[in-house]
């Protein structure tokens, strides 16, 4: 059977945005379990997990700004969870291994579209709050 291009094309984007509900659900669900006091570093992995598993997603579907969209939401909550004393030493550390690797995909893509001054903000940013952990 031959189906036409754009039944194919839109049978993908419906795919696609299928997808993308269902990981946006397991992101609010990781969210919720990471606003919990109690967490432990396993729902931090857990949340850094599917948030790159999102940006993932897009990024084979060639949406940038999704993708970028995704990783910055990741960075800046792996920032707030860095700089959170109210977390353990072990979390806050593990905090910042994810977020340096975060900060790494961010800038790569930032400078592959040439946005050197956000990349730079980014590391700055980064650097400013990673003393408060070291």
């Amino acid at each position: 059977m031959n189906v036409s291009i754009n039944a194919w094309l839109q049978h993908k984007i419906d795919e696609y945005n299928f997808s993308v509900r269902d990981i946006t659900v397991d992101f609010y669900m990781a969210q919720a379990k990471l606003n919990r006091p109690d967490c432990t570093p396993e729902h931090l992995r857990k949340f850094n997990d599917t948030c790159l598993d999102m940006a993932e997603l897009c990024q084979l579907n060639g949406d940038d700004y999704s993708y970028l969209h995704a990783l910055g939401k990741l960075h800046h909550r792996l920032i707030e969870e860095m700089v959170n004393t109210a977390r353990e030493k072990l979390f806050r550390m593990q905090a910042w291994q994810l977020a340096r690797y975060t900060l790494t995909k961010l800038c790569h893509q930032l400078a592959i579209s040439g946005d050197w001054d956000k990349a730079s903000e980014l590391q700055r940013n980064f650097v400013k709050h990673a003393t408060w952990v070291l």
